[in-house]
């Protein structure tokens, strides 16, 4: 076939030959031949095959290419069984360098970035570059692909030292898994469909289905498709096969369409629907009558049914023969795949270590791959593990283990009695003890709560992987931004710290640290609280050397799991500082070192707090600690942050710039300062019409609800906002005031408590109605308001802050906004106080209020203290 395809480009030139000889297929399909579906495909591959490999001879002659390179046909295309919309799948192979290579450059140039190739081929001959270095990274479908490579040029022997190198690196039992896997999900169903005639996949209900069982066999050898179709011990399944891709050529052709295929590699014209079943009738031939048409396409439709079934039996034949004899998940190993499940085969486990490396080598196989293990094992590797199970390098694994859930594999440990005391001293008396936690949910007990922390974090991984793989520019992720995502942050993480997070998020209350026995001897807490960590009873300097560093775990994985226990509290309670300054910031810098150990406490942090004390209970806290974070890693990093190159970018000129420069440095060096474009051109008409009224927009950060407000600054702003906020019965929790004191203007930030059930608040547009009037009117700041704040504050305070501000503070047992109203009023009228930002806390029976405020040149720190004393409700 491929001499003719020769013949025919030396004699009419390539284009024009793949023009006949397409013509010349198309015109077999529509006779009405049902036999000759393997003669159709295979004559077809030829005509691409022929071209492919002139195009090749003529480029390595035109550059003089002297090194070893190759064309191969893959998949389809190298099984020899295309169809008239089916993709052309090429590889180029070189034993070379591929990056930089001038000669894979000019390939590329005519084939994918330009349409040289389709206009003197007739076709596209894309082709991506390979060699052996990417060998290893082969998996799932592209290893599909390889499988059934075939060369088309390849004077130097190529291909065959690719295939050999594939069978080296390539991971036998994954590859079964992806076939035999995709076939039961997607594949295995066909069998429902074989009596539809209104939707019907003929690749994927029927051409897929017997390739999954070819693959199956071929894969164990990494053999070509068509060395397994020579041993097939029933001609009548390779035929059957043959027929449905004669089927497939015949409605490709009748369709008359060609659409692009989907990510999956599917093509539309391979659904057929009733009117497609009809058609079947016309491959008698145009000069058949209606009779003769009727009763060839109930032939045709029938044979169709009865070879789609024969190809689903087959591959349910192999699939299930394999499963039944138990498919090794390597050469040499006991561990097998079975109907049941992952099991152990050996027989002759004694020692402790042995059955433990056993026992832990079955589960580390289930993670990785994602199977089942067989319950028959419950009888033999796993009976009474509560006896002898102790930790081995296995379980290093685990916790090292990129695939797959960790939180499974605790599960299932979990069920075998004793067991997960014996590798973790101090967790069976964990496991059912009472937090506050269990104490508030009233659900689960603690063992459930710490895999539900390992599968937080697995989402994240995935979510961050996924994210980053798509990115056109990875590294964009990596710049140091306020609105990074948690999960791309997990995603950067590397291995050692993957690893110690795990360890630590299932270990934490395990070790005795001081702090546990300060808890347990103070009689003033409840014994909930006083018993709820230090389980082993095992000092934290030796609890991981001890029991982990004998089993396999690195020196630094144990280093940095002991550092994340001992430091999980951390950033909660540096974000209980209402007001970040650089002190805390320099605090985490020196504590992590460096940026790995500082994603790596962070990304611990966020996943032990998953759903309780999450982001979105305690956004005010999840809001400072994501500020203190960003900042710290800016440090490490010496990633110098330009606000002013970002607003250049929006629009902003120079002049423009100087007057928003004006709001500090601590606006833009904080998390506010990417709302700087949103307010930033108001603020500017505000300079040109001071008849404007405030700009109020509601804004989302993290999960922060804020309302920010851009006007004519003021110092009675502060009273008047936190006033209208407690007039509508709108919660605020935080607040952040900033002023461009040359040029009169205010940027404030008020942050709304989080939802109480049942309350409704008013509509975004009605609170910024109000909040806008407050501020142009100068509502809630006159002494009649004053005389009648409400009575809500108890012990009030004002005290130095060892900065430029001073903190008024007071407690309250009523309503909280309104205790934020009194003082932020009582501050504007009797202090005469610039106020630079307030927060509110909740405790169990009372709240309390900080407003941090700049008293006047004139007013002394004595004398504003006097004054505020007489403020408490008496």
């Amino acid at each position: 076939m491929i001499a003719d395809v020769n013949d025919r480009i030396n004699a009419f030139g390539p284009r024009a030959a793949f023009d006949q000889l397409i013509a010349e297929n198309n015109a077999l399909i529509q006779l009405p031949d049902l036999d000759n579906g393997r003669y159709i495909v295979e004559s077809r591959c030829a005509i691409y095959h022929g071209l492919m490999a002139h195009w090749a001879a003529e480029q390595v002659k035109k550059f003089d290419y002297t090194r070893p390179f190759a064309v191969v046909a893959l998949g389809g295309t190298g099984r020899d069984e295309m169809t008239p919309c089916s993709d052309t799948d090429f590889a180029l192979l070189f034993d070379d360098a591929i990056v930089g290579n001038k000669f894979v450059e000019v390939l590329q140039e005519q084939t994918i970035q330009s349409p040289t190739f389709r206009k003197l081929y007739g076709f596209d001959g894309g082709a991506s570059p390979f060699n052996f270095d990417d060998v290893p990274s082969l998996k799932d479908k592209q290893l599909n692909a390889f499988l059934d490579m075939k060369a088309i040029y390849d004077p130097q022997g190529l291909t065959e030292q690719f295939r050999e190198r594939i069978r080296g690196t390539y991971d036998r039992f994954e590859h079964f898994l992806h076939v035999s896997q995709a076939w039961r999900e997607n594949w295995g169903t066909a069998a429902s469909k074989n009596e539809q005639l209104d939707e019907y996949d003929i690749k994927t209900d029927g051409l897929r289905v017997f390739q999954a069982g070819i693959w199956t066999l071929a894969g164990k050898e990494f053999r070509h498709s068509h060395e397994i179709y020579q041993e097939l011990a029933d001609p009548r399944d390779l035929a059957a096969y043959y027929f449905l891709l004669r089927i497939r050529s015949f409605i490709h052709l009748h369709k008359n369409t060609r659409t692009r295929p989907t990510a999956t590699g599917l093509h539309k014209e391979d659904l057929f629907g009733f009117s497609d079943f009809m058609a079947l009738g016309e491959l008698a031939g145009a000069d058949a009558d209606e009779r003769t048409k009727y009763e060839f396409g109930n032939e045709v439709r029938s044979r169709f049914l009865s070879e789609r079934r024969r190809v689903g039996q087959f591959t349910w034949g192999v699939i299930g023969g394999a499963l039944k004899q138990g498919r090794t998940i390597r050469p040499g190993s006991a561990i097998v795949y079975g109907t049941g499940g992952l099991r152990d085969t050996a027989t002759d486990r004694q020692t402790n270590e042995e059955k433990s490396r056993a026992a832990f080598a079955v589960i580390l196989a289930s993670q990785r791959y994602g199977l089942p293990i067989d319950p028959a094992g419950m009888e033999t590797t796993f009976r009474d593990a509560g006896d002898w199970m102790i930790p081995v390098p296995e379980l290093a694994d685990l916790f090292n283990e990129s695939r797959g859930s960790l939180a499974d594999s605790m599960k299932f440990l979990a069920q075998l009695p004793g067991a997960l005391d014996r590798v973790f001293p101090g967790f069976a008396k964990l496991e059912s003890s009472i937090d506050a936690r269990v104490m508030a949910q009233m659900k689960c007990l603690r063992g459930a709560l710490l895999r539900e922390k390992l599968r937080a974090l697995e989402r994240d991984l995935k979510v961050g992987h996924d994210a980053l793989e798509a990115a056109v520019d990875p590294d964009h992720f990596k710049q140091t931004e306020f609105n990074f995502r948690n999960e791309v942050e997990a995603a950067l993480l590397d291995d050692d710290h993957l690893a110690a997070i795990r360890l630590a998020l299932f270990t934490k209350r395990l070790p005795q640290t001081s702090e546990d026995v300060a808890v347990r001897d103070n009689a003033y807490l409840p014994l909930y609280q006083r018993f709820s960590g230090g389980f082993s009873g095992v000092d934290l300097d030796r609890y991981y050397e001890d029991n982990f560093l004998a089993c396999g775990f690195p020196p630094e994985i144990l280093e940095i799991a002991k550092f994340l226990v001992v430091n999980r509290r951390v950033f909660k309670e540096s974000a209980a500082i209402d007001l970040m300054n650089e002190t805390t910031v320099a605090r985490i810098v020196k504590l992590c070192s460096n940026e790995s150990r500082l994603r790596a406490l962070y990304i611990f942090t966020s996943a032990d707090r998953t759903e309780w004390e999450s982001e979105n209970s305690f956004p005010e806290r999840w809001f400072t600690i994501r500020e203190l974070y960003v900042k710290a890693a800016r440090q490490m990093s010496g990633n110098a942050h330009d606000p002013e190159e970002k607003l250049t970018k929006l629009g902003f000129d120079r002049g423009q710039l100087t007057v928003l420069r004006d709001f500090g440095k601590d606006f833009f060096g904080g998390i506010y300062w990417q709302s700087a474009g949103r307010f930033g051109g108001y603020l500017l008409n505000l300079l040109q019409d001071s008849r404007l009224n405030p700009y109020v927009s509601r804004i989302r950060i993290g999960s922060s609800d804020i309302f920010g407000v851009a006007t004519k600054d003021d110092p009675g702003i502060a009273a008047s906002i936190s006033g209208a906020f407690w007039k509508i019965g709108v919660q605020i929790s935080r607040a952040h005031l900033f002023s461009a004191s040359n040029h009169g203007l205010a940027l404030d930030f008020f942050h709304l408590a989080p939802p109480v059930p049942g309350v409704v608040y008013p509509s975004s547009a009605e609170i910024s109605k109000e909040v806008a009037a407050a501020v142009v009117e100068k509502k809630y700041i006159s002494l009649d308001d004053e005389i009648n704040l409400p009575d809500v504050a108890i012990n009030v305070t004002l005290s130095e802050t060892g900065s430029e501000l001073y903190q008024l503070r007071a407690e309250t047992d009523g309503d909280v906004g309104a205790l934020i109203y009194y003082l932020a009023c009582k501050a504007f009228r009797r202090l005469r106080a610039n106020i630079y930002g307030l927060a509110a806390h909740t405790g169990k029976d009372q709240a309390w209020v900080s407003v941090y405020l700049r008293l006047p040149s004139n007013m002394s720190f004595e004398d504003a203290t006097c004054e505020v004393e007489g403020w408490s409700r008496k």
